[in-house]
């Protein structure tokens, strides 16, 4: 079975249509750059790559390969975005109360898109609630934050 270094290296020869300047890119020798690709090709059993001694040229099916293969490492690198995100606190649930006062002031609203832009994976639930009701759900872990307005007095 094929793994990402493949992958990648596929596509940088792919991309430059030469197996030097994509071992250049990739900051490897030639030799092993042509092995992967050959080990790709036999765990696929098709020809991706036609070559000769001054030309490289993508095969059909390696022309369907490639866009399937950029595909799989943005769909990897995605993944892994997405679990360090996580690991870091950036997705789950936020769970907020407001009063209704609360809710008319502008800096609630520009306070929650700036967190929904900053955090896009972090779901937020909103809850109506009078003042006391807020202290005690924050007391039983029911909600996270509580936003209330103090009245001048």
């Amino acid at each position: 079975m094929f793994d990402f270094r493949q992958l990648r290296y596929f596509i940088a020869v792919a991309e430059e249509l030469s197996f030097t300047r994509a071992a250049q890119r990739l900051h490897i020798s030639q030799p092993p750059l042509s092995q992967q690709i050959q080990s790709l090709e036999q765990d696929l059993g098709v020809r991706l790559l036609e070559r000769n001694k001054r030309n490289v040229a993508l095969t059909e099916p390696g022309q369907l390969f490639l866009e399937q293969a950029r595909q799989i490492l943005l769909q990897a690198d995605e993944a892994r975005h997405l679990v360090s995100e996580a690991a870091a606190g950036f997705s789950g649930q936020l769970r907020l109360a407001y009063t209704v006062s609360v809710s008319f002031h502008p800096a609630l609203p520009q306070a929650l898109l700036r967190f929904g832009r900053n955090a896009p994976n972090v779901r937020m639930q909103l809850s109506e609630m009078y003042t006391e009701p807020q202290f005690s759900a924050l007391r039983a872990g029911q909600i996270d934050v509580g936003f209330v307005r103090n009245e001048p007095a």
